[in-house]
């Protein structure tokens, strides 16, 4: 059968929890991104807003499931869904946010269109044993049905390939950012402290234990405060971590606050805190959606191990080792005097238009999709 010469119809599917407004604003700007490219592509994210509320105004259909397809109950009408979605759309390739492997991903894969997986990391490095032994065996069953892979890092694809022992077509795509979307924000700091802003859905390789241990072995750096914006999982330890080491006066949580809501924290930031113990979780290669949205803004920032768009020779950027040490607050201080003033700030922002937009991404993102699915189209029966 001849490759067609139309545009593909691309569908985008992703399971993405509202409580990860990151994610949801990814996918907004991967979807419009594509429609570039593929006029026809649709976007569709299964998820619970009991959780959160959904953010306005997205470019997607939202399909508002309890449970969100993660949990038993919720996997079946979810793929349901799916499939009712194909068979109205037709799309020549699906693009699926990686959900886990089992019965339900593997039914697709096998009798939907060409299927190309994201993967975001090592799932079966964040599972309990028994669940990770299920999802590899699941893997090793999905993975050689599939039309490709796309990974946010080289390392995470490499573990995929590795562990399911095929060499399905793949594409590394580190994730974007849209500067549209994410302005520079003028400083507006505190003359007499320095204030360290983290903004996440916190989760225990984020590292934010390190900063706080790192404050409390340093008594005496007492204009040192650390802002967390966001909720997630670790927000209980870090708070009881904060208790027991007397810190309550200068560590914040502030809470979940909406993107709109993130301009005072930015301003107020001496520096930003990105991801510290990637190792936690089995990586040394990081494409943090929160490294991207820190650089548009102008902020810089410090993280652990390796992120695959930001050169180490950075100057405003600080890479830390990827351990559990405590993170020094005098040396964080020190580092964030000399980013203070707007114009240096503006150099991180214009590094990050020309580096980070998502316009370059999907242009070979596109690509590979189209190579996929007429190869897909193109291959005997």
């Amino acid at each position: 059968m001849s490759a067609p010469t139309r545009p593909l119809r691309v569908l985008v599917v992703a399971f993405a929890t509202t409580a990860h407004g990151g994610v949801h604003r990814k996918l907004a700007e991967q979807v419009l991104g594509l429609r570039r490219h593929f006029p026809e592509t649709l976007g569709v994210v299964i998820a619970d807003t009991r959780v959160a509320p959904a953010l306005p105004d997205m470019p997607f259909t939202l399909v508002d499931l309890p449970g969100g397809g993660f949990d038993r109950a919720s996997r079946a009408m979810a793929f349901q869904t799916c499939w009712e979605i194909v068979d109205r759309v037709r799309p020549d390739v699906i693009y699926l946010r990686n959900p886990l492997y089992d019965a339900h991903v593997l039914r697709f894969v096998r009798g939907a269109p060409p299927v190309v997986i994201e993967l975001q990391t090592k799932t079966d490095l964040e599972l309990a044993p028994e669940a990770a032994t299920a999802e590899r065996e699941w893997a090793r069953r999905v993975v050689p049905e599939l039309a490709g892979l796309v990974a946010v890092t080289p390392e995470i694809l490499e573990h995929e390939r590795a562990r399911t022992g095929t060499s399905v077509p793949g594409h590394v795509m580190a994730n974007g950012a849209d500067p549209a979307a994410l302005p520079f924000q003028t400083p507006a700091l505190a003359p007499d402290r320095t204030d360290l802003v983290c903004v996440s859905a916190f989760a225990h390789w984020h590292g934010l234990d390190r900063v706080i241990c790192g404050m409390a072995m340093e008594p005496d750096v007492t204009d040192v405060h650390l802002h967390l914006v966001g909720s997630g999982e670790e927000i209980p330890v870090l708070q009881r971590l904060t208790r027991e080491l007397a810190l309550e006066d200068r560590v914040h949580f502030h809470g979940a606050h909406p993107p709109t809501a993130l301009d005072p924290f930015y301003a107020r930031a001496h520096l930003a805190i990105g991801v510290l113990a990637p190792q936690r979780k089995g990586l040394t290669e990081l494409a943090a959606l929160k490294h991207r949205e820190y650089a548009l803004r102008g902020v810089p920032f410090v993280y652990a191990g390796r992120d695959v768009d930001f050169p180490s020779t950075l100057p405003w950027v600080r890479v830390l080792p990827a351990d559990d040490s405590p993170i020094s607050p005098r040396q964080l201080k020190a580092f964030a005097a000399a980013w203070t003033h707007e114009r240096r700030r503006q150099q991180v922002r214009q590094w990050a238009e020309q580096h980070l937009s998502w316009a370059t991404k999907l242009e070979a993102l596109a690509t590979f999709l189209t190579q996929v699915a007429r190869r897909d189209d193109t291959t005997p029966s």
